[in-house]
């Protein structure tokens, strides 16, 4: 059947990362598809855009130990759908009640943890470069309000990356919502429905139900606002590479940087800073300060005084003179301060 603009949206948004090298031709792609919708339309949208790009696709699914049936049968959709499209099929179960309960984090963020650390570990296994994930617009325009209603920096204010440090990429982010629904309606094409969308304990759902009672205009206007944030974000890290990572240098089990140079510059660039700085210290699945003892290092860095800070009970931030120093105590190594804390 003929296509209006609407759902051609899905395929011009992959033929496009093909063309810019978000999603390179001939790449081999670990797709992550969780049943849901947008994961079925990045599943056979790419499947359909393979024949002109040359991606070679493999699928993966992470069952994440909760929702009992319901989740096994997630698992055994997705497991046919590739069946069906002739596809290599990739499984992980992880129990991440148990996450959350050993490092005390939120549901959703053990589940996040869980699931990007399991589709790691099949990418790795199965020789994909990329891991796709399915975000889409209404991801942005629900990350961003809840980096509003948690004094969120720049970054998080843009919402999700398109392209992440640990190969996972995001094609769809320019695609809606209803034209997900447009591309899934045209192919007669099902999808698995997740009753847990309805639980507003979950931040991400009562964010869901708010931008759903928004007009069109107040939905613009936060896109745009998100829009700007993610080409706030590009330019500064473009910065923080040419003018902050260069002064960075590993000292034992500390990381130390030019305070003087961060005195200096503007206060998103010393947030971005302060972040991937702390990042090789922190717990996983947990941001590294939050936001209002980041926003006290900014401060301090400000005023050019030394200064002592622990952020969390568990990373601390010196400054002498100017050399800034951050460590937790009894760490023997820590990565490389020029990746970021991925989201």
């Amino acid at each position: 059947m003929p296509y209006d603009g609407r759902m051609d949206a899905v395929l011009a948004a992959l033929q496009s990362s093909a063309e810019t090298g978000l999603i390179p031709r001939g790449a081999t792609v670990l797709l992550a598809v969780s049943g849901g919708a947008d994961s079925m339309t990045l599943l056979h949208g790419a499947a359909e855009a393979a024949g002109t790009t040359g991606w070679t696709l493999i699928v993966g699914h992470v069952h994440h130990g909760w929702r009992g049936r319901e989740a096994d049968r997630d698992l055994s959709f997705v497991a046919g759908q590739a069946r069906r499209l002739g596809l290599p099929f990739g499984s992980r179960r992880a129990d991440a009640r148990a996450e959350a309960r050993r490092l005390r984090l939120s549901p959703e963020a053990a589940a996040r943890h869980v699931r990007y650390a399991a589709l790691a570990e099949i990418a790795a296994e199965t020789g994909s470069t990329l891991i796709a994930t399915a975000h889409q617009a209404d991801d942005v325009l629900e990350s961003h309000l809840i980096a509003i209603r948690r004094r969120g920096g720049v970054s998080r204010l843009g919402g999700p990356r398109e392209r992440r440090g640990d190969g996972v990429v995001r094609p769809l982010l320019g695609v809606s919502r209803a034209e997900i629904l447009d591309f899934l309606a045209a192919r007669s094409l099902p999808y698995r429905r997740d009753a847990t969308n309805g639980d507003l304990r979950l931040s991400r759902n009562r964010a869901r139900r708010d931008i759903a009672e928004m007009d069109q205009a107040a939905r613009r206007e936060m896109s745009e606002r998100a829009a700007a944030c993610r080409d706030r974000t590009r330019r500064l890290e473009e910065e923080f590479a040419a003018a902050i990572l260069p002064s960075i240098r590993q000292v034992g089990n500390s990381l130390e940087a030019d305070a003087s140079r961060l005195q200096e510059a503007d206060e998103e660039l010393r947030r971005m800073a302060i972040d991937r700085l702390a990042t090789p210290f922190a717990r996983p699945g947990r941001a590294p300060a939050t936001g209002r003892e980041r926003e006290a290092i900014v401060l301090r860095l400000g005023t050019g005084a030394d200064f002592r800070f622990e952020a969390g009970r568990r990373i601390r931030f010196e400054r002498r003179g100017s050399r800034l120093t951050v460590r937790e105590a009894g760490l023997s190594g820590v990565p490389s301060p020029g990746r970021s804390r991925q989201h």
